[in-house]
């Protein structure tokens, strides 16, 4: 039976979107479908990691309470899950099997299938996003009929990230690896003039690096940490750990992303080796990383460019550093993937954590900074949709509007966002 639907005052994880459809609770795929089959407008809603109306529609469906067990394919080496289940229940279902994902976002809670939906990633040169490691999709379509697709399946790589335009994921089949341990090492008061000067050696110098910077002090001065993850087994290449790391001195106790929080949610560094799941998302499982009091943007350049785009940053930084708890760099592979942001396109990430409030002239003033590189917003993420035009930024655009089209012929699964920044 149905869960009734609940009133409309419930937001995203930040607290900065109200969402304005009514949630529905199905409990099982065909009381869902049968929701998708008689609405004009409906979207899923997952761990609500989205800081916009990207997931907002007339009836909202929330597939959690729908039981569905995971299925470890040993010969396909893949694993079949909801696509509500956070990348953490993906790891500890995982676990007995021996068995690995070979990327994770910095936070494991968030959604499967919101993840996959807007090209997250984690981080590392050689590794696409979440979305490359997809290797089949069910959703409901508008029609209410239940779909399967898969590598196969013409025009799947339009699919999977979908902007949710498509369908209501159900499940999503994933790529899995061997399991791995890695070491987390720490530099502290790396100078942003050298880390601008060496991006492309610090990105490639393991299986996955980030910088962290808040841009503060005058452009001289500014400094930031490289928190640089290593496989122990030594397959990645990385760097052996040492000392310093560009002159900035390995640190001698555990951060946090955030200059001056409590690190104990993040996951352990100082080199001590753990589980995959334990090291690749800067935030342990059994916490919640934050309040959620933040506001989050993120754009991705060539990779080729990304010196000058870091750069063209760090000199329009007293023009948003105010508003800024810290930014990350990273660095994400090329992929096949139409909408993706690494669409045909090696890229380095600009990550922007804002503190909660108006941030509208900061985040214009990245935008304009980045705009001779081309960028490519996060989809899930705060940014300024008339400084973006997606048909000019992406070689497929229309081809996806096409398949759009034909998926869902009524624009049920199309919502204000989707006006708004993809076109009517």
């Amino acid at each position: 039976m149905t869960q009734g639907p609940s009133t409309p005052s419930e937001t995203n994880w930040a607290g900065n979107h109200f969402y304005a459809g009514t949630i529905h609770r199905p409990r099982t795929v065909d009381e869902a479908a049968s929701i998708v089959r008689e609405s004009r407008s409906v979207r899923g809603i997952g761990s609500r990691h989205s800081f916009t109306d990207i997931a907002d529609a007339v009836d909202l469906i929330d597939l959690s309470d729908i039981d569905r067990l995971p299925e470890f394919d040993a010969d396909a080496r893949s694993i079949t899950v909801s696509g509500t289940a956070s990348y953490a229940d993906v790891a500890r279902s995982l676990r007995p099997h021996g068995a690995a994902l070979r990327n994770l976002a910095s936070l494991p809670h968030i959604s499967v299938a919101g993840a996959i939906s807007t090209g997250t990633h984690g981080s590392g040169a050689a590794h696409g996003n979440l979305a490359t490691s997809v290797a089949g999709l069910e959703f409901i379509a508008s029609s209410g009929e239940i779909v399967g697709v898969d590598r196969k399946t013409p025009d799947f790589e339009g699919m999977v990230v979908s902007l949710g335009a498509f369908g209501m994921i159900t499940t999503v089949t994933l790529d899995v690896d061997f399991d791995y341990e890695i070491a987390q090492h720490v530099y502290d008061d790396l100078p942003l003039d050298l880390a601008v000067d060496q991006l492309g050696m610090i990105l490639n110098a393991a299986y996955s690096v980030s910088i962290f910077t808040t841009f503060a002090g005058s452009l001289g001065g500014q400094v930031g940490q490289v928190w640089i993850k290593r496989r122990t087994d030594g397959s990645d290449r990385s760097m052996s750990p040492r000392s310093t790391f560009l002159d900035a001195p390995a640190a001698t106790m555990q951060h946090h992303p955030v200059p001056g929080l409590d690190a104990s949610s993040c996951t352990r560094q100082l080199g001590e080796p753990g589980l995959w799941s334990e090291r690749l998302p800067h935030f342990r499982m059994g916490f919640t990383p934050s309040a959620g009091n933040e506001v989050q943007s993120e754009f991705f350049v060539d990779a080729v460019d990304g010196n000058a785009a870091f750069d063209a940053l760090r000199r329009a930084s007293a023009d948003f550093s105010d508003r800024l708890m810290v930014a990350e760099v990273r660095a994400i592979a090329a992929d096949e993937m139409w909408m993706s942001p690494h669409y045909h396109r090696a890229s380095v990430g600009f990550h922007f954590t804002w503190f909660a409030g108006d941030n509208d002239n900061a985040v214009r003033t990245v935008q304009q900074a980045l705009k001779p590189f081309a960028p490519r917003p996060h989809w899930g993420k705060f940014f300024h949709a008339e400084l973006f035009d997606p048909a000019t930024t992406y070689e497929m655009f229309e081809d996806f509007i096409d398949l759009a089209t034909r998926l869902d012929p009524h624009g049920v699964f199309r919502n204000a966002w989707w006006g708004r920044v993809i076109g009517s």
